[in-house]
């Protein structure tokens, strides 16, 4: 259990700095939240409302994988980072194309689908060979950890800034 004199966990739902996988598991399950309501609906606002979210967390997610985890833990198994770097790319390719329309087109509930089965399989990989093989390498996480909550928080800045820039155009 985190307490106050934790460094890696200051409180509840702090960037686990000494244990950057448990954020990315946050973010999964997450995910599987928004997957299950995305897919579990019959409502067509539900859908909207969940897919937005799933598409903005995964391009979080993904940019913090691909920037500085990925890298970061490369040693620890390079050809299966390269295996999770080319599901990625599949990923981000179906996220281009999402973006590119709304989410009440009918062509997006294939894609979601699609995106979604994607990210399941991806996830269950990551949580069951890649975070095992990190736990058992004795490696250091606290440096990646912090390169992880700088980026993320980074993100989150120009996510604001951008949001703050298109409503003083309005």
């Amino acid at each position: 259990m985190a307490t106050e004199n934790d460094p890696g966990m200051k409180e509840a739902g702090a960037f686990p700095i000494d244990r950057p996988t448990e954020a990315l598991l946050r973010d999964h399950n997450m995910v599987r939240k928004l997957s299950e309501k995305y897919l579990n609906s019959d409502s067509q606002e539900v859908k909207m409302q969940a897919g937005k979210q799933i598409l903005q967390a995964l391009h979080m997610h993904s940019r913090l994988e691909e920037s500085v985890f990925y890298p970061a833990v490369r040693c620890i198994d390079e050809s299966l980072i390269g295996h999770f770097e080319q599901d990625h790319q599949h990923v981000d390719d179906l996220l281009a194309t999402l973006d590119g329309m709304s989410l009440d087109n009918a062509q997006s509930e294939p894609l979601m689908r699609e995106l979604i089965s994607a990210i399941t399989t991806h996830i269950q990989e990551e949580e069951n060979d890649l975070f095992p093989r990190i736990e058992g390498s004795g490696v250091d996480m606290t440096p990646v950890g912090l390169q992880m909550q700088a980026f993320e928080a980074n993100m989150v800045h120009m996510q604001a800034q951008l949001s703050d820039q298109g409503a003083m155009r309005r």
